[in-house]
């Protein structure tokens, strides 16, 4: 990691007296981003946000209720400082290497009726704003509740979804103005400014020992923080948030490149930084295709995971139940896990999270499996992010790193940037995924909205692709490969049975898809609720995927990402008049060619690009 640091003074704005200031600015490095906070004149503390001299937040509040005590109203401004942090880090997913470069302010705050002092934490990137409260004390104190607000400008274009337990819902769009009073949006909430040039993402970062934040319509473009599990709940000593955060982006490539929600993180043990049990790979996983079974049917999906080049096999629920004659659960795991590790495959198994609630049990579990060789658990329906249950993850991912197992998680909130500082945390649902193609439909505009929605809070397990026709609900082949290439997940557990894939035309550009990127870049035909086109490299490798929404649709993708020379090309495209088949081509191709791609509805398209010799 490469780190710099300067201390300074933050630009002061209004005027400064014996209690402090009015109003002052933080600029990011670039001065792309001002973040202006100040007392407004009936003393609540706000903020507002500009972007390249555009407002992308007008005055929003802030602040947080502490023992009954709106730490937020009748305040003052102390004198701040400010840090210029500049590091880089290794990143894991969307690209190999993470930027942190941000002006930090720490800004004294005082509560004039309580006399207490407390600091707002913030930090302004070129391409977003993190905020936090850090409120000192001693002893046990009651948290009821935060000001944070995001105001938007007039005439936003806003796209959410209202699932806040296990955010397991489709993405809607609707104007900033249009929202019903107390309408619930479980995070990241994406709007698009007026001028279609600029883009806000709301979340949160960092979410340990709190609870977790949606978001809640106030009425008139005013989005409140709101905890929908937690009417209130207590903190010990000095009270730490998470951190609130605005991403602001002049296209979808910066929104999706993103790294403050993992910047905010604390960065992992040196331990944990470096450790080789924790591989990215991809899964064969029998669940949504076949169901769990018997340990034959697991010890057949190893067998072809090695054909394919994966790395590991997921026993979902129901191998808790295998007996044979004097061969118990444990016993039949293991003749799995010998028989996948045989093969060079690897195998994870599924838990239910309230079995392991109790630390002390969770750790006999953790032993157990890590004895027969598992290297990874699936946890399950946690669904709520009370601080109960945030405290849980926080134990599980703790506990699991002490047995060097890898967690997924499922029935789950969002990401907040946890596997910064928890690595062995490979991936979680917290999205309407795949499975649902089980027993309802999952429209392509899903697939075409959460690459610049959900997935800006980190990895997914979305759970790609089928090739069954029964079960592709309107998409085709060339969507459905294509989301394995769109959607981010660093252990991706691929849904259909692998003789789909082994029989494939497409078997030689599936097997070389890459569960993490060294470099992603979103290509300008992109855009939410219709097209989805993105280009990763792994290694000297390019891949395109692209998803189309609704309708018929030609774009046109300029090759410019392409290094120097020439590369061999494989092209997966949509059959017009057959959903169940791929128009496959093979050319040579060199950086500024122009490919032009016709897609069907609900279609997509699919290339890889392989240096020539």
């Amino acid at each position: 990691m490469k780190r710099s640091m300067s201390v300074g003074s933050v630009l002061l704005l209004g005027l400064l007296g014996a209690a402090g200031c009015s109003q002052l600015t933080v600029r990011s490095p670039g001065g792309d981003l001002a973040a202006t906070i100040h007392v407004d004149g009936n003393g609540q503390l706000t903020y507002s946000v500009q972007h390249d001299r555009v407002r992308v937040l007008e005055d929003s509040p802030l602040g947080i209720t502490v023992d009954g005590i709106k730490l937020g109203a009748g305040v003052t401004l102390g004198a701040a400082k400010t840090t210029t942090v500049n590091e880089t880090y290794a990143s894991r997913g969307v690209h190999t290497m993470a930027v942190n470069h941000y002006t930090g302010a720490v800004i004294p705050v005082t509560h004039q009726a309580s006399g207490l002092t407390y600091t707002l934490e913030v930090r302004a990137y070129d391409d977003g704003l993190a905020y936090r409260y850090v409120v000192p004390g001693r002893g046990e104190r009651r948290i009821t509740g935060e000001a944070s607000a995001w105001t938007l400008p007039a005439g936003c274009s806003v796209w959410y979804q209202s699932n806040t337990k296990n955010y397991e819902s489709i993405h809607r769009q609707r104007t900033a103005e249009s929202f019903k009073k107390d309408t619930k949006i479980g995070p990241p909430m994406v709007a698009v400014l007026p001028d279609r040039k600029r883009y806000v993402a709301i979340t949160e970062g960092a979410l340990t020992n709190y609870s977790g934040m949606t978001l809640r319509s106030a009425g008139g473009r005013v989005f409140e923080a709101a905890f929908e599990d937690d009417r209130s709940w207590k903190l010990t000593d000095t009270i730490t948030t998470p951190w609130r955060i605005t991403l602001v982006s002049a296209d979808l490539n910066g929104l999706v490149n993103a790294d403050i929600v993992a910047n905010v993180n604390p960065p992992p043990s040196a331990e944990l930084a470096g450790a080789s049990w924790i591989r990215p790979g991809r899964a064969t996983w029998s669940w949504w295709s076949q169901g769990t079974g018997r340990w034959s049917l697991q010890k057949r999906y190893a067998d072809m995971a090695a054909e394919l080049g994966f790395e590991y096999i997921l026993i979902d629920e129901g191998w808790e139940k295998w007996r044979d004659g004097s061969k118990d659960k444990w016993g039949l795991v293991k003749e799995v896990v010998d028989h996948a590790k045989r093969r060079n495959v690897d195998v994870w198994v599924w838990k239910r999270w309230l079995q392991i609630a109790e630390a002390k049990v969770r750790d006999r579990f953790f032993a157990r499996v890590k004895g027969v060789g598992v290297v990874g658990v699936k946890v399950d329906f946690m669904d709520s992010e009370s601080k109960a249950r945030i405290d849980f993850y926080t134990a599980c991912l703790r506990d699991a790193a002490r047995h060097r197992l890898m967690v997924n998680f499922h029935g789950a909130n969002k990401p907040t940037g946890e596997s910064r500082t928890w690595p062995n945390e490979m991936t979680r649902e917290g999205v309407q995924g795949l499975e649902y193609n089980k027993w309802t439909r999952i429209s392509s505009t899903h697939n075409v909205t959460i690459p610049f929605t959900r997935f800006l809070a980190g990895h997914g397990d979305y759970t790609p692709c089928t090739f069954d026709p029964k079960r592709m609900r309107g998409t085709s082949w060339a969507h459905q490969l294509a989301c394995a290439i769109v959607f981010t997940s660093p252990v991706t557990c691929w849904a259909d049975n692998p003789k789909n894939y082994l029989g494939n035309p497409a078997r030689d550009v599936l097997e070389t898809i890459p569960p993490v990127w060294d470099e992603t870049r979103v290509l300008a035909v992109s855009e939410i609720g219709n097209v989805a086109a993105f280009a990763r490299r792994s290694g000297k490798t390019w891949f395109v995927g692209i998803l189309n929404g609704r309708g018929k649709r030609m774009v046109e993708i300029d090759l410019a990402f392409l290094g120097p020379g020439t590369y061999q090309a494989v092209t997966l495209a949509d059959d017009a008049g057959k959903p169940d088949a791929f128009v496959r081509s093979e050319k040579r191709v060199r950086s500024g060619d122009v490919l032009k791609i016709v897609m069907r509805t609900g279609g997509g398209y699919v290339a890889r690009f392989t240096p020539s010799e």
